[in-house]
């Protein structure tokens, strides 16, 4: 099914494409390069104007069939029914008024109708001002008929703000395209006529219309690259889904295909047409008529390449945007600049390419601007940046694999870092330790000893990374591949703790003054507080500052009536406290005082939480990992990051209330940053 829908999908764009561009050259291109003939070309334009006027009738004719194709394949497509049972009445009915693709549609056909009612006025056509008005019509209804297929495709999906931008740019893309694509049937038409036509006033009509043409094709060309780079982004985002979704490489194939369409049109632009210009003059000379010959021969060119790239426009409305798949990486490498930065050699490299890149785009600048050396200045230019680009990517290449941008399937959550925790207790601690330092029972004995899964390498490679040595093991090392022996979701609980166990190595430098640079992600949870409800801290982002207190009972009683007096002062300064039992939370309001205590003491699911935040209590005060204490507080910012944090054996700290309240006041006048992801993904 999707096989005959992209081909129902490319003979509609074409249909549409050639109606849109035959008007569009006609009253842009064809009606001002007749009058360079006048007045032997009039019965020349009648005749001209009636052809394309009768290829335009059966565009619209091909536009009308191939749209109702395009429903009846898409209605089954929609109902999971084959097509000989697709046009019921409740499909049908179900398509056209529930379906965005339906509504579109009937749209559409309505356009189409009036469109078909206009083009059957021409034979009352009375003289050059219903001439102009007609073809007017037909450009602005031509054009809204293809404008509106952004609204059944991929840009009508995007959500927000950018919907529109997204919806706004996908419009003039299609507009362009067919202007540009459509108008150049029209042109090889012309040109051939030209070159048949043994008439004078061909000459003169052909210059100009190629002139007029280049340039409307130049600017309906621009537009096409401005648009279709966010097109690009908008549905594609980052280099990975471009390499790696059926998507992605469709786009980069429709790119490839257009390189050739590029240098064909650059030639009539900058070789054919200032030559077919110089022979202004010499009417029916025979250079004039090779050059025609070769200015059609490339048009002709460009537009099998132009359809061409129309079936993969029509292939890639039927495939899942790429920013929804997740991405299989192809290639055993990848470019990183963050993990690369600080090896020897590095920088300098970098350096020295950007120098050299830089000297072969003036030479490549001048090359194109200047007719002298142009050969020389072009290939060595070429030469310079192809050279210096391989030096900096040479050094900046790491190891890849498939699952390299894979997304985690389970969010960077407490609940799945707890059961990341008890599964590495059980699988890894073995070889790497407790604390991760590559230091347990069974190092000795292995070479390569484990890696240190608390340094900064861990941070540095990505999750999919990390999944796909989980998964299949790292080749020359005793790490074994757990495909078998943990689920999906229990590999990415792991992953989620091994991440939180690196950012606790490096949180020994979080302390009672507000880190200036936000980096550690606080990870979420989902709490209950005794009352059936659940939310989530994720909820409280952009709303309020977070004061996590993770308490044990007596010992934390009397930091927690100290806290409880200071709540009003807190919610005046935008701060929440949520408290969290370290231990068992059954009883635990009793135990503080009953329902005069004013704290959120989190009841449900804190065990977990409180485990989670916990491995954040390394210091430099300690090596490894010190015994859990029994009172530990952080302060989270409104942008989801942990910002500083106190333990009640450090001197200084929050002890004094003030000291308190000045971090948050520091919090409040900072301007707000980017969000902490959601997903713990490098």
């Amino acid at each position: 099914m999707p096989d005959l829908l992209t081909v129902v999908r490319t003979l509609h764009y074409g249909a549409l494409t050639l109606l849109v561009g035959a008007f569009a050259f006609l009253l842009l291109v064809a009606r001002q390069a007749f009058r360079k003939g006048e007045p032997e070309s009039i019965p020349g334009f009648e005749r001209f104007d009636h052809l394309l006027f009768k290829l335009s009738a059966w565009s619209l004719f091909m536009t009308l069939i191939t749209g109702f194709m395009w429903f009846w394949v898409q209605a089954s497509s929609m109902s999971g029914k084959p097509l000989g049972q697709a046009l019921s009445l409740e499909i049908v009915g179900n398509v056209l008024y529930r379906t965005q693709f339906g509504q579109v549609w009937q749209v559409r056909l309505a356009i189409l109708v009036l469109l078909a009612g206009f083009l059957l006025l021409k034979e009352r056509e009375r003289d050059a001002k219903d001439w102009i008005a007609l073809r007017i019509e037909s450009v602005m209804l031509g054009g809204g008929l293809i404008i509106a297929l952004a609204w059944a495709g991929h840009a009508a999906a995007t959500q927000g703000i950018a919907r529109i931008y997204h919806l706004t740019a996908d419009s003039i893309h299609l507009l362009a395209v067919g202007i540009w694509l459509g108008g150049l049937l029209p042109l090889a038409i012309l040109l051939s006529s030209a070159r048949k036509s043994q008439e004078p006033f061909w000459a003169p009509v052909a210059r100009e219309a190629t002139r007029r043409f280049s340039a409307l094709a130049f600017v309906s060309f621009s537009c096409i690259v401005l648009t279709g780079v966010v097109n690009g982004l908008m549905i594609v985002g980052d280099i990975p889904h471009l390499l790696g979704t059926p998507y992605g490489r469709l786009l980069l194939l429709k790119l490839f295909l257009l390189l050739p369409l590029i240098g064909i049109a650059a030639m009539n632009l900058l070789r054919l047409k200032p030559q077919l210009s110089a022979e202004e003059g010499i009417e029916s000379s025979e250079r004039l008529s090779t050059l025609i010959v070769r200015l059609r021969r490339n048009v002709v060119a460009e537009i099998c390449l132009g359809f061409t790239i129309l079936f993969i426009v029509g292939a890639l409305g039927t495939t899942p945007p790429a920013r929804h798949i997740q991405p299989s990486w192809p290639v055993s490498f990848r470019w990183s600049w963050e993990v690369t930065k600080n090896l020897p050699g590095v920088r300098v490299a970098v350096l020295v390419g950007a120098v050299g890149i830089l000297l072969g785009a003036m030479l490549l600048g001048y090359g194109v601007l200047r007719r002298r050396y142009r050969p020389w200045a072009l290939g060595v230019g070429l030469a310079f940046v192809g050279t210096f680009a391989f030096v900096p990517l040479r050094f900046l290449a790491v190891d890849a694999h498939p699952t390299t941008y894979v997304r985690p399937k389970v969010p960077y959550q407490a609940l799945s870092i707890a059961n990341g925790r008890a599964l590495y207790h059980t699988h890894c601690e073995v070889c790497h330790g407790e604390a991760g330092y590559g230091d347990g029972p069974a190092a000795q004995g292995l070479t390569p000893k484990p890696a240190d899964l608390t340094a900064k390498h861990t941070a540095d490679h990505t999750v999919g990374d990390l999944f796909w040595w989980l998964t299949h093991g790292i080749k020359g090392s005793a790490m074994p591949g757990f495909q078998d022996r943990l689920s999906v979701e229990d590999r990415w609980d792991l992953i989620n703790f091994l991440r939180a166990l690196s950012a606790s190595e490096q949180a020994r430098s979080l302390g009672p003054l507000v880190e200036p640079n936000p980096w550690l992600s606080a990870p979420d949870f989902v709490y209950g507080i005794g009352l059936g409800e659940n939310r989530a801290l994720k909820d409280l982002r952009g709303d309020s500052i977070v004061l996590l207190v993770l308490f044990t009972l007596p010992d934390s009683r009397p930091r927690l009536a100290q806290l409880c007096a200071l709540i009003p002062r807190l919610g005046e300064l935008g701060a929440r406290s949520l408290a969290i039992p370290m231990g068992n939370a059954g009883g635990v309001y009793r135990q503080l005082g009953g329902p005069g205590f004013l704290f959120t003491v989190v009841t449900e699911g804190n065990r977990e939480i409180a485990d989670t935040y916990a491995l954040f209590r390394r210091s430099f005060a300690a090596e490894g990992l010190p015994p859990a204490p029994h009172h530990l507080e952080f302060l989270i910012d409104r942008q989801g990051y942990i910002r500083a944090r106190w333990l009640p054996r450090e001197s200084i700290g929050w002890a004094d209330p003030d000291k308190l309240f000045a971090e948050i006041d520091r919090l409040n006048t900072e301007r707000p940053g980017e969000p902490a992801p959601l997903e713990h993904v490098h």
